[in-house]
């Protein structure tokens, strides 16, 4: 027997929030495992990579349908087949006998995930609206980072208490309580009279219409290959960290707990940080810093031996600089077109999962064990994101002092 709670009970978000967040830790749980996991498949340093290339790479192959499905389909039914796909491919990675089921089942992971993250906030805005939906959010997306933040520390701990397994058990856990509790308790929140019949001719005429514009794509770049290198470097730490520099897996907790907390610090004082300073300031700022210390991390690379320290400094450097920016740009990717807000949430979350995937992989191919190769790869895709960067602002600066004209002339 069902026991569908009621559309306003406060329990919906609490149990969405524990879903999303299996989803998200299903990327930084597991990554302080990589150097055990590579010893256990006798595999290299670029097949690890590749779990994580082909996560992201589900993830946008699915992520283009959920929204448009949930819209046609109702959110239930899109969120529990996303939430079985998890808990298939989070059974597959725990039981993998060989790296190719891993690599497997790591791709299925991807394409499950991609549901609920897409869809679950939609939720959300479909039960309450106004001040308490943003409010709401707000506060579920900060439970979020805060949880993203703590997931490589419970990751060594389980690493170093249980081996790599165990990280695969707590995540199939997390992903079977979060299917269940859907198929229990989470009602239908969209209205049958609200859905729309899904056609892939509209689909595609949405997407074309994204596409084909200069300031969408402009931000959706910007925001895309700027954020790549975080990834990459959250991806590749615990091989260079632990593998190559001898780092032990307990001292490993301080550097990566280091610079995903100083990432979720900063992504939660955002409203501050704009609030306090003049925003086109604050992004010019951090463009300059996050790019300078790429540079500095690839020439001193070039010039001595790095140490875990100096790596830790300089991409500390670089992570207070990348929070704004992305986040400024995608608020202004999604405000191009207000008729097209689904489909633009889930080509922007596609085009960041295949940037990563492509860097990830990269990343693979090109690591000789050093932080050379690692520097480059970043370096690379946060040069490529400048151009994108500045052509968003400017738009954006031309469109405001249009605004501000045909205000003082009416």
């Amino acid at each position: 027997m069902l026991l569908f709670l009621r559309r306003e009970s406060l329990w919906i978000p609490v149990i969405l929030l524990i879903i999303m967040i299996g989803c998200w830790s299903e990327l930084d749980l597991y990554a302080p495992s990589f150097p055990q996991m590579m010893h256990y498949f006798s595999t290299s340093e670029q097949m690890m990579q590749w779990t994580l290339s082909l996560n992201f790479l589900g993830f946008f192959l699915a992520s283009l349908l959920c929204g448009p499905l949930a819209d046609s389909f109702g959110r239930r039914k899109i969120i529990l087949a996303g939430s079985l796909i998890f808990v298939l491919g989070s059974y597959i990675c725990l039981r993998a006998p060989t790296m190719g089921w891993m690599l497997f089942g790591r791709l299925v992971q991807g394409i499950g995930v991609s549901a609920p993250v897409t869809v679950c906030m939609a939720v959300i805005a479909d039960i309450y609206q106004g001040e308490r939906q943003v409010k709401l959010l707000s506060r579920v997306n900060s439970a979020i980072t805060v949880s993203m933040a703590l997931a490589p520390v419970v990751g060594v701990y389980l690493t170093d208490s249980f081996g790599w397994h165990a990280n695969f058990v707590a995540i199939f856990i997390v992903a079977l309580f979060g299917a269940i509790t859907i198929w229990l308790f989470v009602p239908e929140t969209h209205d049958q009279d609200l859905r729309v019949r899904f056609k892939a001719k509209s689909l595609i005429d949405g997407y074309w219409t994204l596409l084909k514009s200069k300031e969408f794509m402009a931000d959706c770049l910007g925001l895309c290959l700027s954020v790549t290198p975080y990834f990459i470097l959250v991806g590749i730490l615990p091989l260079l960290f632990m593998e190559e520099m001898g780092v032990p897996i307990k001292q490993y907790t301080f550097y990566q707990g280091s610079i995903i907390g100083l990432y979720s610090a900063l992504s939660l004082s955002l409203p501050w940080i704009l609030a306090k300073f003049e925003m086109n300031k604050v992004v010019f700022f951090s463009v300059v810093m996050s790019m300078g210390a790429l540079l500095v991390s690839f020439v001193c690379s070039l010039l001595f031996p790095m140490t875990p320290v100096f790596v830790l400094l300089l991409m500390l450097i670089y992570v207070a600089g990348i929070v704004v920016p992305p986040t400024v740009m995608f608020s202004g990717a999604m405000d191009r077109f207000p008729e097209l807000r689904a489909c633009a949430s889930s080509l922007i979350q596609s085009l960041r999962m295949l940037s990563m995937s492509v860097g990830t992989a990269i990343t693979g191919m090109v690591y000789d064990g050093s932080f050379r190769a690692i520097s480059l790869v970043m370096l690379s895709f946060m040069a490529l994101s400048i151009p994108a960067t500045i052509a968003a602002f400017q738009r954006r600066a031309r469109s405001s002092a249009a605004s501000t004209l045909s205000h003082a002339m009416h």
